[in-house]
């Protein structure tokens, strides 16, 4: 039985409450768990920022420590990925991985799109995640629905403000951003006839 991973950087705010999930940490992120009370399963990452160092009392008994080196091909975050889906956990969910740097939010993105496509990418406001062939449900959580071609696709939109039809989108299209779920609608679908997209839900102004 598979069951959801937290995954906390250093630049998560907020941890979300994940009914069932266990939580792990991302370098120094270990220190925005066990501040919160909360014993991660696992804690990877290179701990050498100076503004945080790893002291080995900081590390919760039953947390199992990744230290990898600072100078490596992997970010911290590839690394904490991959160790969770090794372990079988599903879905993975990277906190704070939207925050920060951009090279870092880029990083994570492709991190999502070409290798681990059931990644969940998050922020206090915002959310990414892939969505393949299928139907997808979209609900108010997110006032803001993009869509973004990886490929070319074709989707259909119903119960959306902005309603669509087995239209075609690729890469270069934008015209995908900014939807909501139409009014007296308490869910909106997504049908995704074929290609994939990253949908990014935002209840940013």
């Amino acid at each position: 039985m598979t069951r959801p991973l937290i995954l906390v950087t250093p630049a998560t705010t907020v941890i979300p409450d994940v009914h069932g999930a266990d939580y792990a940490a991302v370098d120094a992120g270990l220190l925005t768990l066990t501040e919160q009370g909360i014993n991660p399963v696992f804690a990877c990452g290179d701990f050498d920022s100076p503004k945080t160092p790893l002291d080995p009392c900081d590390v919760p008994e039953g947390c199992r420590l990744l230290r990898f080196p600072a100078e490596k091909n992997e970010s911290d975050s590839q690394l904490a990925v991959q160790e969770a889906i090794h372990l079988g956990y599903d879905p993975v969910i990277l906190t704070g991985s939207l925050s920060g740097r951009i090279d870092h939010t880029l990083a994570n993105i492709r991190l999502l799109t070409h290798h681990h496509p059931g990644l969940i990418l998050t922020d206090k406001e915002q959310q990414i995640r892939l969505l393949p062939p299928g139907i997808h449900v979209v609900t108010r959580e997110f006032q803001h629905i993009s869509l973004f071609a990886l490929e070319l696709s074709c989707i259909s939109l119903e119960s959306m403000q902005y309603p669509l039809d087995h239209r075609m989108v690729d890469e270069a299209d934008i015209y995908t951003l900014s939807n909501e779920v139409a009014e007296n609608e308490e869910k909106g679908i997504i049908h995704v006839h074929s290609g994939r997209l990253l949908l990014v839900q935002s209840n940013l102004p």
